[in-house]
């Protein structure tokens, strides 16, 4: 507590205890939160394109701004699951390796939300390219789990690595 003196006894120390808990919650919840979306990025990296619906509730929604979107748990199974598809390297497979960094968490009882920043350099029909967006998300604690309830990607630029994003059209990648 700001300003108390821990020598002093407090008056109420079940309020101060019930604050503690609270504050022991938030600080839990926030490194959850941080564990789901690495999990998430670990995925996409390591090509478990079929676990990564796992990370979603059943109600979830995902918007992947211009590159396409998705309601429901079984909808986003499908939409990552066909990236390897959609994305192919040439070599049969998709190549994306994504960072993310900047992530801030608010977290309000059983929901939170948060924002990250992505940098990517996938492997689009052969050539390489570099993507960077942000993420806002919105995070439910369901049966005791913190599972994204939404996530919203805005793409600044998807573009060939030769090109560079220096240019008006900044968008060159479709699923």
């Amino acid at each position: 507590m700001a300003g108390h003196d821990p020598t002093t006894p407090t008056p109420d120390i079940a309020a101060e205890l019930a604050a503690v808990r609270h504050r022991l919650d938030v600080l839990e919840s926030r490194e959850e939160i941080r564990s789901l979306r690495t999990r998430f990025h670990d995925y996409v990296n390591t090509d478990r394109w079929d676990e990564i619906g796992g990370l979603f509730s059943a109600d979830a929604e995902l918007d992947y701004d211009y590159l396409g979107s998705a309601s429901e748990r079984q909808a986003i199974d499908e939409f990552f699951g066909a990236i390897p598809r959609l994305l192919p390297d040439g070599e049969g497979g998709p190549f994306v390796r994504q960072f993310s960094h900047a992530h801030a968490i608010a977290v309000d009882g059983e929901t939170a939300t948060g924002s990250s920043h992505l940098f990517a350099t996938p492997v689009y029909h052969g050539q390489s390219f570099v993507v960077s967006a942000r993420f806002a998300d919105r995070y439910g604690r369901h049966d005791g789990t913190w599972l994204f309830d939404s996530v919203a990607m805005t793409v600044w630029y998807s573009v060939p690595l030769e090109q560079g994003w220096a240019g008006a059209d900044r968008h060159h990648m479709r699923l």
